[in-house]
C-alpha cells in the first residue's frame, strides 16, 4: 500500500488535508480517487491507514481509518559517516534509512575529500523519499556534519564501535547485552589515521575489521549496520 510523509502531528479525529508533492504523487502520478486507502504517518513516528474522501484541484481529503500498531523497537543506531567523495553520500542516506538508522553524522576526517558545511536539502528529500518506500514511520535524523574529534563530546551510546580494516578484534554477542544506544563510525575511501584510530580507543570505542578486503562507504556502512542489527536481534 502506497505510503506518505506529512510534516505535522495528525489529529485523528478530524479529515486530514493533503496536498503539493503528495497531491501530486498520489492523485497524478498513482492515480488514486475517492475510496481509495493509503497509509499516511507523520513525525511523531504514528502510521495511520487512511481513505481518500473527496478530491480537488490542488490538495484531496483523507478520513483517518486507525492508528497502525507500532512495530517492536530495536536499538537506537547512531552512524558516523566520514564523508565519501562524490554523490556516494546520497546513496549511503538511502540505504541507512533502509536499514533502520536512527541518526546519520557527518564526519570530517583526515582523509575526507569532500566538506560540506551543512546539511542539504537533498540529503532531506532522499530520506523522506526512502522512508517512504522502506515501511518505516519515522524519520531518520541527519546532523550538520562535524570534525572528527567531536565524536567523543558527550557520547553516552552503550556500545561504540569503530570498523577499522587492520584491526584483530571481532564482534561477539556479549558486546550488545543490555545495549539500547549504539554508535557506529565508518570511515572515508582513504580509511583512518593510526592518531584516529588511537583517539577512538582512548575515548571508548571498540575497533572492529570487517574482513580483509577494502569496502566502498556504502558497503562498510550496509555490512557494519548489518551486523550490528543481526548481533543485537540475536540477543
Amino acid at each position: 500500500m502506497n505510503r506518505f510523509f506529512v510534516d505535522k502531528k495528525i489529529n485523528r479525529d478530524q479529515e486530514l488535508k493533503i496536498e503539493g508533492d503528495n497531491f501530486h504523487h498520489c492523485i497524478i502520478v498513482l492515480k488514486h480517487k475517492v475510496g481509495d486507502n493509503i497509509i499516511v504517518f507523520d513525525n511523531t513516528q504514528s502510521e495511520y491507514y487512511c481513505k481518500i474522501i473527496e478530491v480537488k484541484k490542488a490538495y484531496f481529503l483523507v478520513e483517518i481509518q486507525y492508528l497502525i500498531p507500532e512495530k517492536e523497537p530495536g536499538p537506537k543506531i547512531n552512524v558516523y559517516q566520514c564523508l565519501p567523495k562524490g554523490k556516494a553520500i546520497e546513496e549511503i542516506i538511502e540505504k541507512s534509512v533502509e536499514l533502520g538508522v536512527t541518526r546519520l553524522i557527518p564526519v570530517v576526517s583526515e582523509r575526507t575529500i569532500k566538506k560540506p558545511e551543512q546539511v542539504k536539502k537533498r540529503w532531506l528529500d532522499i530520506v523522506k523519499s526512502a522512508t517512504k518506500q522502506c515501511g518505516r514511520n519515522d524519520l531518520m535524523e541527519i546532523l550538520e556534519p562535524v570534525p572528527y574529534l567531536d565524536i567523543f563530546l558527550d557520547n553516552k551510546s552503550d556500545l561504540k564501535i569503530i570498523f577499522y580494516e587492520n584491526s584483530t578484534n571481532s564482534i561477539n554477542n556479549s558486546s550488545f547485552k543490555n545495549a539500547k544506544d549504539i554508535s557506529i563510525v565508518i570511515g572515508p575511501e582513504g580509511g583512518f589515521s593510526e592518531k584516529e584510530i588511537a583517539s577512538a580507543q582512548t575515548n571508548g570505542f571498540l575497533d572492529v575489521s570487517l574482513g580483509n578486503t577494502v569496502l566502498k562507504s556504502t558497503t562498510a556502512l550496509i555490512l557494519g549496520v548489518g551486523v550490528v542489527k543481526i548481533m543485537a536481534k540475536t540477543l
